[in-house]
C-alpha cells in the first residue's frame, strides 16, 4: 500500500523511521493553494502586541475524511476550499471578503463566515456542496462594526442554529472607539435568532467559541483585559480564572482552544505569573456550565508563562477514557510540544517537541475529525505552501521512504 507520509523528526534505523510515539502519528501533506495566502498580521496578543501573526486558516473535517479550508488571499479575497485525496479539489471563491468562521455540514456543504474590507461589514453565507447559495445573512449592530484591531473571529453549529462570535469596534455613543465582542444566533435557515448580545467583553483580546453536544449549549469564552472582569470570561459574566491586564489592549493570559469532553469543557490557555495573579504557564481547564461547580485546573507546565504560546487542544475520537491532544510553542526554542493527556490533565503519552510541524499562532488550530483523527494546517505567509497535518493513533509502522 502506496502512503503520502513523511515521519518528523527522524533517525533511521535499517531502514525505519524511528522518533517519539507522537510524532509517529502524525502525518504530513504538503499542497498548494490556488493562489497565494495573505501576509501574516499584527495583532495584540500575550503581554503586549504582535507583529508576527499568522494569516487565519479555519479547518472544518468533514464526514467523508475530507477537510474544508476558509483562508483569505493575499489579493484580500475570501476562499473556501475542498482538500482531499492529498490535493486541492475545488475553492470557491468571496472577491472583497475575509474569510472569519467556517462550518462542515453533514450534508457536504459548509457555512462561512465573512468580513467585508470596504465597509466592516460581516455576513453568514451557507452554500451546498455544488455551490448553491442556500442563504446569506447580514449580522447588523448599532454600535460597532466588525473592525477586530484586537481578538478574534469564530463560528460554530449545533441543535440547528449558529453562533457567529467576534470581536468589534465601537462606532456610537459610549462605545465610540473602544473595542467589544459580538455574539449573534441564526438559525440553519438564516433567520437572525434571540440571544447574544451587540456588546460583551470589553477588550476581547481572544476568543472561543464552541457547542457542546452533551450539554446542548454555546458557549463563548474571552480573554479580557478589563470588562466585565480581568481573565477568563465565559458567556460576558462567569470569570473561570483571573488573568492580569492593564485594561488598555495589555493581557499577561493567551488561548488556546477548548474542547467537548462527554460531560464538561476542556481549555487549554497560557498566563503568565504576575503580581496577585499566580500562575504556571500553560493551563488545562475544567468547567461545565453549573455556576455553582467550581472550574478544575491543572498545570501542564511549572514556568512563569514567559516562554509558552499558542497552546492548542483537541479531543482524539470520542472513545472513552477520553483523551486530548494537548502542545504549545515555545519561545525558547522555537519549537512546538505535543503530548497526549487524560481528562485530567495528566499525560498519558510524554510531552514532546515535534519538528517538522507549526501551527498557527492563537488560530484554533487542532480539529478533531468524525473518523477519530485530529488535523490542522500551516500555510507559509504570501505563498501557496500549506501543509495539512493528521495525528491518528495507530500501530502503523512507517518505513524511512514513505511507503508501507
Amino acid at each position: 500500500m502506496f502512503r503520502r507520509v513523511i515521519a518528523v523528526g527522524l533517525g533511521l534505523v535499517s531502514g525505519f523511521a524511528v522518533a517519539g510515539p507522537v510524532a509517529t502519528r502524525i502525518t504530513t501533506t504538503s499542497l498548494t493553494l490556488p493562489g497565494a495566502a495573505a501576509a501574516a498580521g499584527t495583532s495584540f496578543c500575550l503581554g503586549g502586541y504582535c507583529s508576527n501573526f499568522s494569516p487565519r486558516l479555519y479547518l472544518a473535517p468533514r464526514a467523508d475524511g475530507s477537510y474544508w479550508l476558509g483562508w483569505t488571499g493575499s489579493n484580500g479575497a475570501g476562499r473556501v476550499s475542498r482538500i482531499s485525496a492529498g490535493g486541492i479539489a475545488s475553492t470557491f471563491s468571496y472577491v472583497g471578503e475575509e474569510v472569519r468562521g467556517l462550518v462542515a455540514h453533514d450534508d457536504g456543504g459548509f457555512a462561512v463566515l465573512l468580513r467585508k474590507t470596504a465597509d466592516n461589514s460581516i455576513r453568514l453565507t451557507r452554500r451546498s456542496a455544488s455551490d448553491v447559495q442556500q442563504f446569506s445573512t447580514a449580522i447588523t449592530n448599532p454600535n460597532a462594526i466588525a473592525q477586530m484591531n484586537t481578538g478574534d473571529a469564530r463560528l460554530a453549529y449545533g441543535n440547528s442554529r449558529y453562533a457567529a462570535y467576534f470581536a468589534v469596534h465601537g462606532v456610537a455613543g459610549n462605545f465610540n472607539g473602544h473595542e467589544g465582542d459580538q455574539l449573534a444566533y441564526i438559525s440553519s435557515a438564516g433567520a437572525p435568532m434571540s440571544g447574544g448580545w451587540t456588546w460583551g467583553c470589553s477588550h476581547q483580546m481572544a476568543g472561543l467559541m464552541g457547542y457542546h453536544p452533551g450539554l446542548n449549549s454555546f458557549n463563548a469564552l474571552c480573554m479580557s483585559d478589563c470588562y466585565n472582569s480581568k481573565g477568563i470570561l465565559v458567556n460576558d459574566s462567569r470569570n473561570l480564572f483571573p488573568v492580569d491586564a492593564g485594561c488598555n489592549g495589555t493581557v499577561w493570559g493567551q488561548f488556546g482552544q477548548m474542547a467537548a469532553a462527554a460531560t464538561t469543557w476542556k481549555l487549554a490557555f497560557v498566563a503568565q505569573n504576575r503580581p496577585g495573579y499566580p500562575a504556571q504557564g500553560v493551563g488545562f481547564l475544567s468547567f461545565d456550565n453549573n455556576t455553582a461547580t467550581a472550574p478544575v485546573l491543572k498545570w501542564l507546565t511549572a514556568t512563569d508563562g514567559t516562554t509558552e504560546r499558542d497552546p492548542v487542544l483537541a479531543r482524539i475520537g470520542t472513545t472513552t477514557p477520553e483523551r486530548f491532544l494537548v502542545g504549545w510553542r515555545s519561545t525558547a526554542d522555537s519549537g512546538f510540544r505535543l503530548g497526549v493527556v487524560d481528562g485530567a490533565g495528566t499525560f498519558v503519552t510524554p510531552l514532546e517537541t515535534v519538528p517538522g510541524i507549526a501551527w498557527g499562532n492563537r488560530d484554533d488550530s487542532l480539529q478533531s475529525a468524525p473518523n477519530g483523527k485530529v488535523a490542522w494546517v500551516s500555510v507559509t505567509p504570501n505563498s501557496t505552501a500549506l501543509k495539512l497535518y493528521e495525528y491518528a493513533e495507530t500501530s502503523e509502522v512507517i518505513f524511512a521512504n514513505g511507503f508501507q
